[in-house]
């Protein structure tokens, strides 16, 4: 605990500097080593160099070099800012002054205010595990999504129910079966159709196909096909039913 300064004396870091700046703490540092020689010249002491234990964004903390600036060194720093920033500054101090504020960067003044300082840090690293956590179910979910509908967007053109219903472990048969359950299709003459709802989407394309009889006489046939269209809605709607693609169960299995 080497940033642990057990003081009263009211100070403001540069990290707060920067934050009221709204610039890069890098950029800060750097500014204030340049005023630091006249300082020292004329004051006979360098600014104050300390560290503190900063919270990374991408969670966990890192010992951060900074300056802590006393009021006077903090108005001759301000000078090298615009106008609201020496504002912002002025009035950080005045609310420190008067016991208005809490530093943004808290150095506790004894030891159970560390003590519950550190409760608190813990207790928002246990928050981000959380939402790490949450995340990375998201994530896992939106990746089986995106496999399965890659490849159904790289496709062209239409696609037979057979061609689907392997994308399922199905045979044809079964695969239909599932359609006519879930109330999407029924068959009609011995052709599936499209319960009305679904009829107008462009989800289907039927197609005429020449055949020959045993006995050699010509004919045709209606075949349905999906669209790609159609596709991503039977993905959407056996989704719902809890019946995935096998590229999407092999996700989650080597998730689990």
């Amino acid at each position: 605990m080497n940033n642990l300064i057990l003081s009263n004396k009211k100070t403001m870091s540069s990290l707060e500097i920067a934050e009221l700046a709204g610039r890069n703490h890098k950029d800060v540092l750097e500014s204030i080593r340049k005023m630091e020689p006249a300082w020292e010249k004329l004051c006979g002491r360098k600014f104050p160099l300390t560290s503190k234990n900063v919270e990374m964004p991408n969670g966990g903390f890192r010992e951060t070099p900074c300056y802590e600036l006393d009021y006077k060194e903090c108005m001759y720093v301000a000078a090298k800012f615009n106008d609201e920033t020496r504002a912002k500054l002025v009035l950080r101090w005045d609310a420190l002054e008067t016991g208005k504020a809490t530093p943004a960067y808290q150095v506790p003044s004894s030891f159970s205010e560390a003590l519950m300082l550190a409760a608190q840090q813990q207790l928002q690293i246990e928050e981000q595990q959380k939402q790490i956590s949450y995340m990375s179910t998201e994530i896992i979910e939106m990746k089986k999504k995106t496999d399965y509908l890659e490849v159904i967007l790289s496709s062209r053109g239409t696609v037979t129910t057979t061609q689907i219903a392997q994308d399922y472990g199905m045979s044809a048969k079964a695969f239909n079966k599932v359609l006519s359950d879930l109330k999407i299709q029924h068959k009609v003459n011995g052709q599936w159709i499209l319960y009305a709802p679904y009829v107008s989407k462009g989800y289907v394309h039927s197609k005429t196909v020449n055949i020959t009889h045993k006995d050699g006489r010509p004919d045709t046939v209606l075949n349905t096909e999906w669209t790609q269209r159609g596709r991503i809605f039977l993905y959407e709607k056996l989704k719902v039913a809890d019946i995935l693609p096998l590229i999407e169960r092999s996700v989650m299995d080597s998730a689990s």
